[in-house]
């Protein structure tokens, strides 16, 4: 869907293409109603092993010093995967706080339980990869940054997620980092990075330049949407990095890039505010996409 535009917010506000690829409609005519809170289901986990006899002390060897670690524990180090969130599998929180009213102006979606505004968003470990219906994986090709991700419904009912003190959640993203993120179904979100965080506009909006997602949107039949925007940095004239976003599997090579300093292709840029349909226009299903921080080409 696309992210709406508030003039009252005196800034633009990044735009995410709408997943139908025909006939798109503005957010703040998104107020269909919402079907009930989806998430991945969890995987079945495998027995315990059975339990083994404890040898008596004569027939356990005494270990050399200097013996290395058996494989199965450089397996488990190995397994353990990387980036900050937990190592296991963890739901997402269970059910969905009110649905936005006619008196709102956006499609409220997913943005976590009550009392727990944000926990569709979780960043997770590696490994887990595959254990989520959706992801997105971060990749840092520049300088240590700090990224900031948030709904596009803040905690108290209005566009406003994407200012400075109502984000949902903050990782860092070492360089030559990665950390995946894990997203809940009918969630509308975007995320921003830089050293020591986005750049803020006057206004403590954040700037940068955004990776947005629509995953899974319920008024929209289960489609996801991806792209890049640099609207907000390039309407307050601030610094634009570099900010690609690429599908994978079925939709491996179709990206929404922007190049440092604002110039871009399949994605927002400055300029593009009434525009949308663009970036990666995702058919119902299991989907990962891969986003690069500072890229530079």
């Amino acid at each position: 869907m696309k992210f709406s535009t508030a003039s009252i917010f005196l800034a633009a506000i990044g735009a995410s293409a709408h997943p139908s690829g025909h006939a798109h409609k503005r957010a703040h005519d998104s107020l269909e109603a919402r079907g009930d809170f989806v998430i991945a289901n969890k995987p079945v986990e495998p027995s315990p092993p059975a339990a083994t006899p404890t040898p008596s002390p004569a027939a356990v060897p005494t270990p050399s010093p200097s013996a290395a670690a058996p494989p199965a524990q450089k397996a488990a180090s190995s397994a353990a995967g990387v980036g900050s969130g937990p190592s296991t599998y963890t739901p997402f929180c269970h059910g969905n706080s009110k649905r936005a009213t006619a008196a709102e102006i956006a499609y409220k979606g997913n943005v976590g339980a009550d009392g727990a505004y944000g926990c569709n968003l979780m960043p997770v470990k590696s490994n887990l990869l595959d254990q989520y219906q959706y992801t997105v994986v971060f990749n840092n090709a520049g300088a240590d940054s700090s990224c900031k991700c948030w709904n596009k419904i803040g905690a108290d009912g209005q566009i406003d997620g994407f200012f400075n003190g109502h984000e949902a959640l903050t990782f860092d993203l070492p360089a030559g980092g990665k950390q995946v993120l894990a997203v809940d179904s009918n969630s509308q979100f975007g995320c921003a990075c830089g050293p020591g965080g986005p750049e803020l506009t006057n206004i403590g909006q954040f700037a940068s330049t955004w990776v947005e997602g629509d995953v899974g949107n319920l008024s929209n039949g289960g489609w996801s949407g991806f792209d890049a925007s640099s609207i907000v940095a390039a309407a307050n004239k601030l610094t634009i990095p570099g900010l690609k976003v690429c599908g994978t599997g079925d939709y491996a090579g179709t990206c929404s890039t922007i190049w440092p300093g604002g110039r871009g292709d399949n994605a927002f840029v400055g300029g593009t505010e009434a525009l949308d349909g663009l970036g990666l226009n995702i058919k119902p299903g299991k989907t990962s996409v891969e986003v690069t921080v500072n890229f530079s080409g």
